[in-house]
C-alpha cells in the first residue's frame, strides 16, 4: 500500500524541524561569535585609556586591531541578521507544512469513514434485494 499524504508530508515536517534545528543552531553560533566580537571591541577600546610610557609605541597596531575587530563585528551582525531571517523562515515553512498535514489526516479519516459507510450501504442494499428474491 502506497503511503497517503499524510504520511509524505510527515517525512517532510521531520526534514524541516532538523532544517529549522540547523538554522537555530546558525543564529545561536552567529550572536555568540557577535557578543565575542563587541566583548573584543571594548577591551581594545580599554587598553586605549592605559597611561603608560609604551603606550604611543602600540598605538597603531591597537587602530588597526580595533579597524579590523569592526569589520568583523560588521560582518558577525549582518551573518546574525541573515541566521535569524533564516530561522523565522524555516519555522514558518514547518509550521505550513504541520497544518498540511492535519488536513491531510482528516480528509484521509472523512475519506476512510465515507468508504466504510459506502460498504455498509452496498450490505444492507444487498441484504434487502436477496430478501426480495
Amino acid at each position: 500500500m502506497s503511503a497517503g499524504r499524510a504520511d509524505r508530508l510527515a517525512r517532510v515536517r521531520a526534514v524541516l524541524d532538523q532544517k529549522r534545528q540547523l538554522a537555530e543552531w546558525n543564529q545561536a553560533r552567529c550572536r555568540r561569535e557577535e557578543a565575542e566580537r563587541d566583548a573584543l571591541s571594548v577591551e581594545l577600546l580599554q587598553t586605549l585609556g592605559d597611561q603608560s610610557l609604551m603606550q604611543g609605541l602600540f598605538l597603531e597596531a591597537k587602530a588597526n586591531a580595533i579597524r579590523r575587530n569592526d569589520a568583523e563585528l560588521a560582518a558577525a551582525r549582518i551573518a546574525s541578521e541573515k541566521a535569524t531571517i533564516a530561522a523565522r523562515e524555516a519555522g514558518a515553512t514547518q509550521k505550513r507544512v504541520e497544518r498540511a498535514e492535519a488536513r491531510a489526516r482528516v480528509d484521509e479519516a472523512a475519506a476512510k469513514e465515507r468508504a466504510s459507510l459506502l460498504d455498509i450501504l452496498d450490505d444492507h442494499l444487498a441484504a434487502q434485494a436477496m430478501r426480495r428474491l
